[in-house]
């Protein structure tokens, strides 16, 4: 069983929200280059935010000021610069789930991208609408 990454516009319906599936780890890295750490509004899949109820597996949520800076953040981050990233044997080395970097790279940039642009939106909608973000590994 994989482990799946949600990012949920807080307050929000269950339409407004994406699971980006098994691809959580491998966009944490190509936004920051970093594996499991990071710092600023580009790691907040994985750094920032507020556990809920204070269990650090408990979902991470973001204010709406934080959602607007997190916004800011990846709407400085172009197609070409996310993918400038991509490096199969580096991610590969570092374990970068779920493990598919031998695949063809095409296809996994297309997949990488439809996410990115899913994320991007969700992000966008939470930050036009002025609420927060919840995000969830599990």
């Amino acid at each position: 069983m994989g482990m799946y990454g949600m990012v949920s516009i807080a307050g929000a319906g269950k339409a407004e929200s994406v699971s980006l599936e098994k691809a959580w780890h491998g966009l944490h890295y190509l936004l920051t280059g970093e594996v499991w750490e990071g710092e600023g509004p580009l790691a907040f899949l994985l750094a920032g935010g507020e556990h809920e109820g204070g269990d650090e597996e408990a979902p991470r949520w973001f204010s709406p000021e934080e959602t607007a800076e997190i916004h800011r953040a990846l709407s400085s981050v172009s197609d070409a610069a996310l993918w400038s990233r991509f490096d199969a044997e580096e991610m590969e080395a570092n374990e970068i789930y779920p493990g598919i970097w031998d695949e063809d790279e095409e296809e996994l940039k297309e997949e990488y991208l439809m996410y990115f642009h899913q994320l991007k939106q969700i992000v966008s909608a939470a930050a036009q609408s002025r609420r927060g973000l919840v995000v969830s590994i599990g």
